[in-house]
């Protein structure tokens, strides 16, 4: 157990310090990455995995934590994304619009390339902090597809969503983002 909480604080460190080479406002393009582009998992070495492909991912920059649950089942990855800096540049990153794409959009990449994960529970620590878990149950009933048998997530994405916000916007009708208060 304590060699699990060891990597997580590492990777967290490391993730925070990598973020920092990166502009904010740079990040926040939701077709930037493919699952195809990202080394798929099984069952070792999970944090390192974990940690790569939420570099890659729009909103990295924010990158507070990342925990990966696989000690009983359901597995679900954690993510909490928080200002590093500057609060209010952070705030306007997040959005109602942005929001919603960035978390569907990494969400379909994490539960695509992390094959034993089930849910993926995200906090953004806004001024109100906002939370969403996504399940892959989800995730195949809104795209028709399983996908963990799909290699180019990007190309799924591209077809359903390019342009399409109201697509978005009817996926998190049915799973609303919850305000914490």
């Amino acid at each position: 157990m304590k060699k699990i909480y060891a990597s997580l604080t590492l990777c967290t460190v490391l993730t925070c310090l990598s973020g920092c080479a990166y502009a904010p406002h740079n990040n926040l393009s939701a077709e930037r990455v493919s699952a195809s582009s990202i080394q798929y998992t099984s069952s070792s070495k999970h944090e390192a995995s974990v940690e790569e492909i939420t570099n890659k991912l729009p909103g990295h920059v924010y990158l507070k934590g990342i925990a990966f649950q696989d000690t009983q089942k359901p597995y679900y990855l954690a993510i909490n994304y928080a200002a590093i800096d500057n609060q209010h540049t952070f705030e306007k990153s997040w959005t109602s619009v942005k929001t919603k794409r960035i978390l569907l959009h990494n969400a379909t990449i994490l539960l695509s390339a992390v094959q034993n994960v089930d849910s993926v529970h995200f906090t953004i620590n806004t001024t109100v902090p906002q939370t969403i878990t996504i399940t892959r149950k989800e995730l195949t009933d809104f795209y028709g597809i399983d996908l963990r048998d799909y290699n180019d997530v990007k190309q799924v994405w591209k077809e359903k969503f390019e342009g399409q916000q109201e697509k978005i916007e009817e996926f998190y009708d049915a799973h609303p983002i919850t305000e914490m208060q």
